[in-house]
């Protein structure tokens, strides 16, 4: 009895996943049902007052700034925070002694400070 019920769940269980889109096979292109994944909105429709603005320079351009006005330092890292209503950039940086010290570079504006 325990047998047949096992095989009964096993074969409605196969039966139903059937009709379910397995994994592309390899050199299979994938299969796309043109659904969204999520039911989230589009980004597009949220009006462009609603999305937060990103900063006006990028990391690169900050660690640009940096090495210009601190020629002795490497540059070991780099973050995006916000501080005091700001958008600053945190440079860690290296000098040829071997001290650590922190550079903030404004996001918006590209000045920096100590």
């Amino acid at each position: 009895m325990k047998g047949s019920i096992k095989w009964v769940v096993m074969v409605s269980l196969l039966t139903w996943g059937s009709g379910l889109d397995a994994a592309p096979k390899p050199g299979e292109r994938p299969r796309h049902s043109g659904k969204p994944i999520s039911s989230l909105p589009a980004l597009k429709s949220y009006s462009a007052g609603v999305r937060a603005r990103g900063p006006a320079i990028d990391n690169q351009s900050a660690a640009r700034r940096v090495k210009e006005r601190f020629q002795d330092r490497r540059i070991l890292g780099i973050k995006l925070i916000q501080r005091r209503n700001k958008t600053l950039y945190r440079v860690k940086t290296l000098s040829d002694e071997g001290v650590v010290a922190f550079v903030n570079v404004d996001a918006e504006s590209g000045a920096l400070t100590q």
